[in-house]
């Protein structure tokens, strides 16, 4: 399945394999979230293969700013319900500890408000008891995504999906045995529903360490995204670490971030 990103596709032959969990990492303003609207918005354009993007940390209307930022029409597509922009940040603040919205139905009418504003249906929040105790508790995590990803595949004919970031499900939790086990949950759910999937994390370093050392075990790819420090400048890299069920580029690769969106020098080799 192409990535949406041609020099990408160089490195990977031709693009992820169908219906596989896929991570991207790398330190904040490496271009993930790039990587991973250019994943979800081509394969609507291009490919004609419904999207869906999940961000847990950037409000909906920010990463739309981007997308049009980098040429692209998410609105349009959003109309023709093949594109779905989700911003699900925001429902821990409205149901959490210190939530915003009154208890009860008062409460649940002020979300689904709220969710129309983002395009958004809460319907499920009232057959989902796991992902409601998981709310309240004042965090999105794994049980909240499922539910929302079940919801609307119900409705939609999804087949690309990215979650922007996982790495914040962890940091939320504060419970990393947890954080491993229902991630590993969410992968099989993932796999289960035949769905293409591309998941944020952060790394960090040369190597590319995952924050939690869970998520790059789990992944069938995984793209790690660098910041290094090359002669005095800044450059991003990108390698592909590992991939299951095909053949990859193993070297490191400079990568600029344009107009256009990400762009990989596949003849170039950045020497570690």
């Amino acid at each position: 399945m192409p990535t949406g990103i041609d020099s990408l596709d160089l490195l990977l032959k031709g693009g992820f394999p169908a219906q596989t969990v896929n991570l991207v990492s790398g330190p904040p303003g490496s271009g993930r979230s790039l990587t991973c609207m250019q994943f979800v918005y081509y394969g609507v354009e291009r490919f004609d293969e419904p999207g869906l993007y999940i961000t847990l940390d950037e409000e909906r209307q920010s990463i739309l700013r981007a997308m049009k930022s980098f040429g692209m029409r998410p609105e349009m597509y959003e109309e023709e319900g093949d594109l779905t922009v989700a911003d699900l940040g925001w429902f821990s603040k409205v149901l959490g500890p210190e939530a915003e919205a009154p208890a009860g139905l008062a409460g649940m009418d002020l979300l689904r408000e709220r969710a129309r504003k983002d395009n958004l249906d809460v319907e499920w929040l009232s057959g989902e008891p796991d992902a409601h105790e998981e709310l309240e508790g004042g965090f999105v995590g794994f049980r909240t995504l499922q539910a929302v990803v079940e919801s609307l595949l119900k409705k939609r004919k999804i087949r690309r999906l990215a979650v922007d970031s996982v790495a914040s499900i962890g940091l939320l939790s504060g419970q990393e045995e947890l954080f491993r086990k229902e991630l590993f949950s969410f992968g099989r759910f993932l796999r289960d529903r035949k769905l293409t999937s591309l998941l944020v994390t952060e790394s960090f370093g040369p190597a590319g360490s995952v924050r939690f050392g869970v998520e790059n075990f789990l992944a069938d790819t995984h793209i790690c995204l660098s910041l290094r420090n090359i002669r005095g400048e800044s450059m991003r890299t990108v390698t592909v670490q590992k991939m299951r069920f095909g053949t990859h580029d193993t070297g490191v690769h400079p990568f600029t971030i344009t107009s256009r969106g990400m762009e990989i020098n596949v003849r170039e080799f950045v020497k570690l």
